[in-house]
């Protein structure tokens, strides 16, 4: 709006616009004024006024904490002894008189042991207050029992250490020795804290056992009481209409509160005043950054008013106890007063303001009726006559009112001049600006016949278009540069120069389309490098394995013919084995009929033998007859000379009557002895008959047992002579066999011997043949390098596939930019790249695990991200000199990814070498390990060695020479 308004307008507003900015300026700096003295005026009351509220708060806060500290002070272990021992005696006291009066009663009529355990059991049941208890140790610090710690009892304790190395068994000892009985201070575990806490004990010796029996307090329950009557003491201190005090612990939880009981053991983190402050939060931060205290305000609600009011408290933390002790008042009565001051600064402040406006508005009538006249006589009718001139000079289509005529020397006339010059300017620029574009046409036109040398020679003075003329000339130089190159490279190639390095700096800068195609064309000298170095290696292996194959060839021919010739000397020696074994056959036959023959005699002689046996039985049986009518015989002729005695003494006693009857004993007596001799000589020749008839049974049980082994032994050398006789059937048959073999493999062989030598020829024309195709190949120049990367075809083959998808890739991207449009590329792990890279490392390939393989997947990630950030950049329309830099940093990775796929292929060959090594070693290793023995034929002069004999088994016999024996 304010441009469409004439200059007339525009200065008048101008001039009205700096009347009413000074007027107010005089107006603001007035106000400023009084507003900063007042505001000087109302800090300072404010600042005295909260200073001796807080200096007040601080003193009432101090006597409660004096109050408190007076507490503590009586919580000290000399003074809590004090507080204690009356209590601990009188316990100790009350526990003595039961034992001394079960002590007195029983000790005659119990045993020590029984009395002891009644006293044990005493002190171990015995409790007071909430947990109080007795203990018992010797006085050599031994733990007779202890109700609590059950497991101490029958310990020693002697050398058991408080925390603070004090030896309180050991104390406890000395105490009841030296007195009797006394107070230890010390430390002990106490049930629901982790620590150790100080603890004071009353011990007293009971004399007839020696026994130390103690109780004890921990001072944490002393100074619990003590401070429960602190607590009590400051909730109802009052000062003031209703001033009071309260305390909360650092976490911050309300330890007592007079006035709000309820907020007792509540948890104040997280309580806030109506503005969002955690009050209680800082209160616990000021009193630990500060010693002597400290004010914190806020806002809290206040008996008769609606509105929370401002308060101020003064806090300070009792350390011991960790006790924030805190007072408070409301300053609504300070607040009033600063309001009532305001008010009269505003007072002041408002009589300024209408000062200020009336003298403006008298200004601005005096400056419009004075500026009027003025401004339109000097500037506004001289910028009226300049723009009827700059009407009529651009409405004028003849060249020769093309200025503007000037009629003065002031700024208008300055204006009308620099207007004239810079048509002038204009007219020459847009004459030159023609040239330039109509050989920037012609120029095009040569480029898009093909042609990158022609160059925009004509130059402006307009900077657009000088720019644009050294643009068109840096791409077509460019290009130019970037295609010959390219060119050169395909150059070699058809020379069969596949191994050109090209000049990277030619390429540094070649993006985009022209850099893929660049890539492409190292890429396609690469892949045939690959090819080439697949035939030459192919026709280096042909090469040697013909030379072997000839090699072999000979030989195998020379061979043939070696065997062929032993083998007519085998069929020879085979057909006279087979003469041998017929004539073996017979004599075997001939065995066999002697072997029946003698086993039918063995038979006789044992059936002969049994008989001799059975009739030594008989002559055995009679022998024993014999013997026993001897030993009848012996014994009549015992009885009846005892008879013939007893008869003589009768004759005897009879005298002369008896005369003749015992000459008749006599004679009797006489007979009776002849008997028993002879038959004491006929019992000793029975007796050796008898042993001679039983050295003849046992003769003739040897021989049924000879003839029996003797049977046994031809029938098993006729079952021997059997087998051997089958044996030999199929020898024969075999060695017929063997001679049919013999025949069929001499003809064989001579087969073989003339296939070995079309194989030789064979060989030999191969031979030929991968020397040419060494020598074609050898013709072209490519990365012998390459060698190294070839053994796996399949690999190389599916990177070679894996590159191409990637310059496809970039280049279907590529061809979309120019929509300036935004989209979501494949990613590295959805390409083909990547999915080939997860099938590997599942297949768990030896190449994955070499660090490179780390290094490809990065490269292979910047090449997808690159290429998705120069798509998006190019969306928003980024600078080119980003585009450019994304583009080349493309280019990089594209080539390093490349490189490292190349170096993959690398590492597999190193793999596949060594594990070719590892396999021929082992080869090796066998091969020394397996020994074929020499094939002997045994010499008919040589005897054979004698065997140890096994059933069914035939062996040479030493003295036997003859044909069967020899083979």
């Amino acid at each position: 709006m304010f441009k469409n308004l004439s200059i007339k307008s525009k200065v008048l507003i101008i001039s009205l616009i700096a009347i009413v900015i000074v007027s107010i300026s005089i107006s603001f700096e007035s106000i400023y004024s009084i507003n900063k003295l007042s505001k000087e005026k109302i800090e300072k009351f404010k600042e005295e006024s909260y200073s001796n509220k807080e200096k007040e708060l601080e003193n009432y806060v101090s006597l409660a904490l004096k109050t408190v500290e007076s507490y503590y002070s009586r919580t000290a272990i000399d003074k809590i002894k004090v507080e204690v021992q009356e209590d601990l005696k009188a316990q100790a006291k009350f526990l003595f008189s039961i034992l001394d009066y079960e002590y007195n009663k029983y000790k005659d009529t119990l045993s020590t042991n029984e009395l002891k355990a009644r006293l044990i059991e005493i002190i171990d049941g015995t409790r007071y207050g909430e947990t109080g208890y007795f203990w018992v140790n010797d006085l050599d610090a031994n733990i007779v029992v202890h109700p609590i710690k059950p497991q101490l009892n029958g310990k020693d304790l002697s050398e058991f250490k408080d925390k603070g190395g004090k030896r309180i068994f050991v104390e406890f000892a000395n105490v009841a020795k030296k007195d009797g009985e006394g107070f230890v201070d010390y430390v002990w575990p106490k049930p629901g804290f982790e620590e150790p806490q100080p603890k004071v004990s009353f011990v007293k010796l009971f004399k007839p056992y020696g026994w130390v029996i103690g109780t004890g307090e921990y001072v944490s329950d002393v100074s619990a009481s003590l401070k429960a009557e602190a607590l009590k003491s400051i909730s109802a201190m009052r000062y003031g209409q209703n001033g009071y005090f309260w305390i909360n612990d650092s976490h911050p939880k309300m330890v007592m509160h007079p006035i709000k009981p309820s907020l007792d053991g509540k948890d104040l983190s997280k309580s806030k005043d109506p503005a969002g402050k955690f009050l209680f939060n800082e209160m616990v931060e000021v009193s630990k950054t500060k010693n002597k205290g400290g004010l914190v305000k806020y806002l809290w609600e206040k008996p008769g008013k609606e509105e929370p009011q401002k308060k101020f408290s003064y806090v300070k933390k009792f350390e011991p106890w960790d006790w924030i002790i805190g007072t408070g008042a409301y300053v609504d009565d300070i607040e009033e007063n600063i309001i009532k001051m305001e008010a009269e600064t505003n007072n002041d402040i408002k009589e300024v303001v209408i000062f200020t406006l009336v003298y403006t508005f008298i200004s601005v009538l005096v400056v419009l009726a004075l500026f009027s006249f003025l401004i339109k006589r000097a500037i506004v009718k001289p910028l009226d006559d300049l723009n009827r001139a700059i009407i009529k000079v651009t409405s004028d289509d003849s060249s020769s009112s093309s200025q503007i005529e000037k009629k003065s020397n002031d700024e208008i006339g300055k204006v009308v001049d620099s207007f004239n010059a810079y048509i002038n300017k204009l007219q020459d620029g847009f004459k030159e600006d023609a040239k330039v574009i109509e050989e920037v046409e012609n120029v095009i036109q040569k480029v898009n016949n093909g042609f990158y040398v022609y160059k925009v020679e004509k130059e402006s003075s307009n900077p657009s278009v000088k720019q644009l003329r050294n643009s068109i000339n840096a791409m077509i130089e460019g290009t130019n540069q970037k295609l010959e190159e390219i060119n050169r490279i395909l150059i070699e190639y058809g020379n069969s120069n596949f191994d050109y390095k090209s000049d990277a700096n030619n390429h540094k800068n070649s993006n985009g389309i022209i850099g893929s195609i660049y890539t492409s064309t190292r890429l396609l000298g690469g892949t045939i490098s690959e090819f080439l170095a697949m035939i030459t290696t192919t026709g280096e292996k042909l090469d040697g394995d013909t030379a072997v194959l000839s090699s072999s060839s000979t030989k195998l021919s020379t061979s043939a013919n070696e065997q062929a010739a032993s083998l007519e000397e085998t069929a020879a020696a085979v057909e006279e084995i087979t003469s041998i074994i017929k004539t073996s056959n017979e004599k075997v036959n001939r065995m066999s009929v002697l072997a029946n023959d003698l086993s039918n005699s063995a038979q006789e002689g044992e059936s002969l033998a049994s008989k001799t046996t059975q009739a030594m039985d008989d002559i055995d049986k009679q022998v024993n007859a014999i013997n026993e009518a001897i030993t009848v015989i012996d014994q009549i002729a015992f009885q009846t000379n005892i008879l013939s005695l007893n008869a003589a003494v009768e004759a005897a006693t009879a005298g002369e009557a008896g005369k003749g009857f015992a000459v008749v004993a006599q004679e009797v007596r006489n007979l009776a002895s002849r008997s028993a001799d002879a038959a004491k000589e006929i019992k000793e020749l029975v007796e050796s008959a008898t042993i001679k008839a039983n050295e003849g049974k046992q003769i003739a049980d040897n021989m049924i047992s000879g003839y029996g082994s003797l049977n046994n032994k031809v029938n098993e050398t006729i079952e021997l002579i059997a087998d051997v006789t089958t044996a030999s059937k199929e020898q024969e048959s075999g060695i017929i066999q063997i001679n049919d073999a013999v025949n069929s493999l001499d003809r064989a062989t001579q087969v073989n011997a003339s296939s070995a030598t079309q194989i030789s020829n064979l060989a030999n024309e191969v031979s030929k043949l991968s020397t040419n195709l060494l020598d074609i190949a050898d013709r072209a120049v490519f990365n012998k390098n390459k060698k190294k990367e070839i053994c796996d075809i399949d690999l190389v083959f599916k990177i070679c596939e894996l590159k191409n998808d990637h310059i496809i890739f970039k280049n279907t991207n590529f061809a979309k930019v120019g929509t300036f449009e935004t989209w979501s590329v494949n990613s590295a792990t959805n390409c083909n790249f990547g999915k080939w890279i997860l099938e590997q490392e599942k297949e768990n390939c030896d190449f994955t695990k070499v660090t490179i393989w780390k290094e490809m997947k990065e490269y292979h990630e910047k090449v997808h991200n690159s290429v998705e950030e120069y798509v998006n950049l190019n969306a928003k329309k980024a600078p080119n000199n980003e585009l450019e830099k994304v583009s080349r940093d493309l280019e990089t990775y594209t080539a390093k990814l490349f490189d490292i796929m190349d170096m993959i292929k690398v590492e597999r060959c190193k793999n596949i070498s060594n594990d070719e090594t590892k396999i021929n070693e082992s080869s090796k290793n066998e091969s020394k390990k397996v020994e074929v023995p020499p094939i002997s034929v045994p010499k008919k002069e040589e005897k054979p060695t004698k065997t140890k004999s096994e059933p069914k088994q035939v062996v040479a016999n030493k003295h036997d020479d003859d044909e069967w024996e020899s083979f």
